[in-house]
């Protein structure tokens, strides 16, 4: 049972979290090595290696200074995504650009074009519950696919982002990537 207010606190603190975000996203800047990566990641051959490597470097990058680092080195947004496995049920972690909209954030499994789609968006379909981190915040939210209308709309975000991501669409033989939107929630419940 919530006591008076309680919902209102949760309801602050969320609010805090994302200005808190909203700050650390401000001083996420393009630097010589994010167009070295714009121009690499495009490549069929260096998606293969990277989304080997990716998985291993990513997270010891983003463990220093809570996400300051990565945020630093890559000059665009990246979160990590924690998931439950849509099969195993075990805990999963994935390191993903995305664009906001509105309070909202936005995620698409391209899966560095190949023809299937990624794991993670299997995990959000079946467990639609997630915490994101972006910089130090941990946010609680919950997934939704999106519709058309909306792919079609922020899609143009994502290749702004990142370019590659129109490379990726034209490789994946008419698979259209999972777009999803994360709704920030209050508590883990909501």
């Amino acid at each position: 049972m919530t006591e008076p207010g309680g919902q209102d606190d949760a309801q602050r603190a969320l609010a805090a979290r994302l200005a808190r975000i909203a700050l650390h996203e401000e001083r996420v800047r393009a630097n010589p090595f994010t167009a070295v990566m714009r121009r690499l990641g495009r490549t069929a051959g260096f998606a293969r290696v990277y989304r080997r490597v990716g998985p291993v470097i990513d997270p010891r990058i983003r463990s220093w200074r809570d996400g300051r680092v990565m945020a630093a080195v890559y000059g665009i947004p990246i979160l990590v995504l924690h998931t439950t496995g849509a099969r195993s049920g075990a805990p999963r972690s994935s390191p993903l650009v995305y664009v906001r909209d509105g309070d909202d954030v936005m995620l698409l499994g391209t899966n560095f074009g190949q023809p299937k789609h990624p794991g993670w968006t299997a995990n959000l379909l079946a467990h639609p519950q997630a915490v994101v981190d972006i910089g130090p915040e941990h946010l609680h939210v919950r997934a939704e696919l999106v519709d058309d209308a909306t792919f079609e709309r922020l899609f143009p975000a994502f290749v702004a982002e990142y370019p590659g991501y129109a490379d990726y669409l034209g490789r994946r033989d008419g698979l259209a990537p999972r777009m999803f939107r994360l709704r920030p929630v209050a508590s883990p419940g909501d």
